[in-house]
């Protein structure tokens, strides 16, 4: 029985050790480390573009401006909403309190020569060295070099003026660039009533006598009446019918100097004016009901077919368009001179009526900057003019492909220099209101130029008097 442990005990031994060689001979597997999840690659995140904000007062002029917007975004990726808010007061309550709480918009539209306030205040970014030669000479003369860069003169008048707001803004600061200019002195007529009569509605009338004739023609065979335009305001018939017809009658000179008290409301050059004025009334050519019908009345009796003819100024048409008038049925030219006229054609020269400027309070300063660049783009004005029928302070192409035909008259009567610039007349109030009177009284017949010349000149005397003597 030892023996038997014995013996056995040594093949223990041997068979464990045969294991262990066996099992030590046996081929190893590499060791491989677990596969390291794959290393997402970081993802870059794109910039979100900035969001703009645009407000004005003048709610037609939102569909121009959102066109305008909708060019933009494509181009750059920003949008621009536009908000309007009217009437004017409610706008600029808005502005004020906004700009009290730093909530102005990034683009704001105001009437022009009102941003030096803003700009005195801090509410504006000045734009004097963002501006190149290029931008600076897109603009009409008159609207940008006249009153968006601060001038000389105003810059002395209001350093001598304790009330003046403004003294703080330097001789040649920018603050704003001009959207929108404009002009009176304009007439608009029926195509279709012009057609009816017989007329050539693409042939505007050369001289006011021709004029004259065809409102005579229009009435007579189509029986609506010549000419409309806001009578019963007084100034109307003065300074947007006498005046134009008087200065290109008389000249710069010779005008100055019956307002000025060194010449007679009587001067032949005058005295053809007044005729003038005379025998639209003498001929009934006034619409019924003139005395009682004021500016925005007589656009809207015009725009429904009441009326030839309208007077008034490159702001009309976007009025007419917004009534619902067919922009192809108006054509527009500048007030033709009587015959015998110094000036054979009235020289009009447009100021700005609209700035744009970009507010203290954007977000996107640069952002804003391109938009106002890209808004006053000559392409992109067009547009506007095409979509709301108001003039750009901006030189854009007469091609009524792009601005509308009627859009064309006014910018084709436009000229870079007016006698009106030059003029040194200075109207007192004394005349003028006998003359605004007297102008009035053609229509109900109380007077004639016969009897009104020497009232006004008597009244122009005694107030010349007054003030030492004429204006030399």
């Amino acid at each position: 029985m030892e023996a038997r442990k014995t013996l056995r005990r040594p093949f223990l031994i041997c068979l464990v050790l045969a294991v262990v060689l066996v099992t030590a001979c046996q081929p190893v597997a590499p060791q491989v480390a677990p596969a390291a999840a794959p290393q997402q690659e970081a993802t870059a995140v794109p910039a979100a573009k900035p969001e703009l904000t645009m407000w004005t007062w003048k709610v037609f002029h939102v569909p121009g401006l959102e066109a305008i917007a909708k060019n933009f975004e494509a181009t750059e990726g920003i949008s621009v909403t536009v908000s309007a808010f009217n009437p004017d007061e409610v706008y600029r309550t808005k502005i004020t309190t906004a700009g009290q709480s730093g909530d102005l918009p990034d683009i704001l539209s105001y009437w022009s020569t009102g941003q030096w306030d803003m700009a005195a205040t801090g509410q504006l970014v000045e734009l004097t060295d963002k501006m190149d030669a290029e931008w600076k000479n897109s603009f009409l003369p008159g609207t940008f070099d006249r009153n968006s860069v601060f001038p000389q003169d105003k810059f002395d008048s209001c350093a001598k003026d304790p009330k003046c707001t403004y003294n703080n803004i330097k001789v040649g600061q920018i603050f704003s660039v001009p959207m929108l200019a404009g002009q009176a002195f304009f007439v608009f007529g029926n195509k279709q009533l012009m057609q009816d009569a017989g007329l050539d509605p693409n042939t505007p009338p050369k001289t006011a006598d021709e004029w004259l004739e065809m409102m005579k023609t229009i009435k007579a065979k189509t029986g609506v009446p010549g000419l409309v335009t806001g009578v019963q305001n007084p100034d109307v018939m003065h300074y947007w019918i006498y005046n134009p017809l008087l200065m290109a009658s008389c000249g710069v000179e010779t005008y100055d100097a019956i307002y000025n008290g060194r010449e007679s409301f009587g001067h032949p050059c005058s005295m053809a004016v007044l005729n003038w004025m005379y025998q639209v009334a003498k001929d009934d050519l006034w619409m019924p009901g003139i005395l009682q019908t004021n500016i925005d009345p007589a656009d809207v009796a015009f725009s429904q077919g009441k009326a030839a003819f309208d007077v008034g100024g490159t702001y009309t048409l976007g009025f007419l368009l917004a009534q619902g008038m067919d922009a192809n049925n108006i054509v527009s030219f500048a007030i033709p001179p009587v015959k015998g006229s110094v000036d054979e054609k009235l020289k009009i020269s447009p100021f700005p009526l609209i700035d744009v400027m970009v507010t203290k309070d954007s977000k996107n300063p640069d952002a804003a900057l391109k938009f106002l660049r890209f808004l006053t783009d000559p392409e992109q004005m067009a547009l506007f003019a095409k979509t709301t029928g108001d003039l750009p302070a901006v030189k854009v192409p007469a091609d009524p492909e792009k601005v509308g035909a009627t859009m064309v008259g006014l910018i084709n009567a436009l000229s870079p220099t007016s006698p009106f610039s030059d003029s040194k007349a200075e109207i007192l109030t004394e005349p003028g209101q006998v003359l605004k009177t007297g102008l009035q009284q053609f229509i109900t017949g109380e007077t004639t130029p016969e009897k009104l010349v020497p009232e006004v000149d008597k009244a122009n005397e005694a107030a010349w008097a007054a003030r030492g003597g004429p204006k030399q």
